[in-house]
């Protein structure tokens, strides 16, 4: 080989080097685009799917993934409208698909598709049909949007706007709004409800074309000066022409509306026809007369006191039962002037509720209450209280009665059903001693034989035993507890203390126990309370006594063999429950309605007064604020006492 011909092979050779380069250059810049796409498709925050001819899933994007929970290794190859599609949506959308095949433009399609975990999101199609190299169709691209929040909030703003729509039509109010310049804008289909006025003959006017001339302008002043601040009006009342010529009386309110820049762009508000409200406060005005000349007649003391807490209007009645004049009282602050001092902070606190919205624990009520009158003299009244608005302003009408006399005669009731009890316990005085005999004879017998001992231990000259005079100790002591015991029981005016049922129960039985296990009577006992009473404890075991004894004589009466006793403790939130039942055959029905009557008894040829039942419930009702039951069950007779957890006891903590 020549040197010509040399250098020409190598400079094919070079050359070809460098189309080597260049191809391998062109090469890596291909890899770079598809490496970019792909990270493109995959990380697009858009749905990206490809289909082949049959709608078989042939890939995804990672976006699919996080959107429906299946990866590509899950659904690969499966049908598209059967895996992904809600069943009443895949017919629908294989035509869809059918056509975008068939390179039909398919853009802007939308359709549901299923989550894994069972929720659907709705996702806008924007198809393109997948050709080879022999343009022959291999597939569908699909990108789509997931419009669900969009369409949510489409939804959500639609029925917003709806229940606007259905407010503003329903309501009794004409909704309106003005430009800048005063022009009605929008009117609401009320206004023909409320002056006669279709919309359309509004829009364009202002409101005091509305108003008679005098009316606008005042009405014109007063909106003048909340325009210039650019402020809200608030309840400005004016006087409007109706289409028939007809006036009513509107209450306008409205706020201020702005542009981005800040710009007054006018005003939108809500009238209020308060035509009826306005006469009424009228014609309450126009009856004040009339109460006072109906009220000054009255029995009862008639007060009124306005906003300010003053007293507006006195009685005659007033002044007999409070001792002040007309003229001494009106203008009085009503508490610091009726009230007594420790009560004040209480009123005041509910006077300040009061005068912002009508309302109190007073109000609507008839209450009991303390009041003092000119000589300092404190007293019982009974107070009824009502509240009215006078010039848009909470003011109180009281009808107060002096209850001195009825507070004296409850009193004397009290005094009277007291003086009762105290019989019943006298009555029960014979079933007490046989009680305390029974207690005291085993004490006694035993001091009677130590007693002779040492009488005959000194007449041999003996030593006097220690324990013998211990033994004595011994019953003296107990003879002095069933003493105590006995004597708490008639101790007069007891005080309410903190106790529980067991311990009422044992203090019963202390008294009572013996005799019934001496009568052989088998008593049973279930207590499940847990809980503190607040009660004067003899009152509930005299309650308890006379129950028991009434069932022990029962029992010995009808010659019960195997006599038994049931007392069952049940408690609830609500309630303490005492059943005490017995197998003594029951009360007989045509007198079981009358034996809680006062001196109604059953027990006549046992020297029976008939106060003892009734005596139980009055004692349960009034000083216990329970109540107290009997009914029969199959065996016997059963009495229920039922104490109120919310006045009575509390849980022990």
């Amino acid at each position: 080989m020549n040197d010509v011909n040399l250098n020409n092979a190598l400079e094919k050779i070079h050359a070809l080097e460098i189309e080597i380069a260049e191809y391998k250059e062109i090469e890596d810049k291909l890899k770079q685009e598809r490496d970019f796409s792909t990270r493109l498709i995959e990380n697009a925050p858009v749905v990206i799917v490809i289909l082949n001819k049959e709608g078989k899933i042939v890939r995804f994007n990672h976006y699919v993934e996080k959107l429906t929970g299946y990866s590509i290794d899950e659904v690969k190859w499966k049908d598209w409208f059967s895996t992904f599609l809600p069943e009443d949506q895949r017919e629908k959308t294989k035509k869809v698909f059918l056509n975008a095949i068939d390179d039909i433009q398919t853009n802007g399609t939308v359709n549901p598709i299923l989550i894994k975990d069972g929720t659907q999101r709705v996702i806008e199609w924007h198809n393109k049909t997948l050709k080879d190299t022999q343009n022959n169709t291999i597939g569908l691209l699909c990108i789509g949007l997931d419009i669900t929040e969009s369409q949510r909030a489409e939804q959500e703003l639609y029925e917003s706007e709806e229940k606007f729509r259905a407010l503003v039509e329903s309501t009794s109010d004409w909704i309106w709004e003005v430009d800048s310049k005063g022009a009605y804008t929008y009117v609401s289909q009320n206004i023909e409800v409320l002056l006669g006025y279709k919309p359309q003959e509004i829009i364009g006017k202002s409101p005091f074309d509305l108003m008679p001339a005098e009316e606008a302008q005042r009405v014109g002043n007063i909106f003048k000066k909340f325009l210039d601040k650019c402020a809200p009006l608030s309840a400005v009342k004016n006087i409007n022409i109706c289409k028939d010529g007809s006036l009513k009386i509107l209450e306008t309110s409205g706020v201020p509306f702005f542009n981005q820049s800040g710009q007054l762009l006018g005003y939108r508000g809500i009238d209020r026809d308060i035509t009826e409200r306005e006469r009424a406060e009228q014609n309450l005005y126009e009856s004040e007369e009339k109460l006072r000349t109906i009220t000054s007649s009255a029995q009862d003391a008639i007060l009124m006191m306005d906003y300010d807490g003053k007293i507006s209007y006195w009685n005659k009645a007033a002044e007999k039962v409070f001792g002040y004049s007309q003229k001494e009282a009106m203008g009085q602050i009503l508490h610091t002037f009726i009230t007594p001092k420790r009560f004040l902070a209480a009123h005041q606190i509910g006077f300040s509720h009061f005068k912002k919205t009508g309302e109190g624990l007073a109000i609507g009520k008839t209450l009991e209450l303390t009041a003092l009158r000119k000589d300092g003299t404190e007293f019982p009244i009974e107070l009824s209280l009502s509240a009215v608005k006078k010039d848009n302003l909470w003011n109180a009408i009281g009808i107060l009665r002096d209850i001195t006399e009825r507070k004296e005669m409850e009193k004397e009731l009290k005094l009277k059903d007291d003086m009762m009890i105290a019989q019943a316990k006298q009555a029960a005085m014979g079933d007490m001693i046989a009680m305390i005999s029974h207690h005291w004879r085993q004490p006694l017998a035993v001091i009677g034989f130590g007693i002779n001992d040492l009488i005959l231990s000194i007449a041999l000259g003996e030593e006097i035993a220690t324990d013998s005079l211990e033994n004595l100790n011994k019953q003296v002591e107990e003879l002095a507890e069933i003493i105590s015991k006995f004597s708490d029981y008639f101790r007069p005016n007891q005080s309410p203390e903190q106790t529980t049922i067991e311990d009422v129960l044992k203090s019963t039985l202390d008294i009572i126990g013996a005799n019934l296990e001496n009568e052989k009577i088998t008593l049973n006992i279930k207590n499940s309370s847990k809980s503190h009473l607040f009660i004067v404890k003899s009152s509930l075991i005299q309650v308890l006594i006379n129950i028991l004894v009434n069932a022990k004589e029962v029992l010995l009466s009808n010659k019960i063999e195997q006599a038994v006793i049931n007392i069952t403790i049940d408690e609830t939130k609500e309630a303490i429950t005492i059943s005490i039942c017995d197998n003594a055959g029951g009360i007989p029905e045509f007198i079981i309605d009358k034996i809680g009557q006062p001196y109604f008894t059953t027990k006549k040829e046992l020297n029976g007064v008939g106060l003892g039942l009734y005596i139980s419930r009055t004692i349960v009702e009034k000083h216990l604020c329970g109540t107290l039951t009997w009914h029969n069950e199959d065996k016997g007779a059963c009495f229920v006492i039922t104490l109120s957890a919310n006045n009575l006891f509390k849980p022990v903590i």
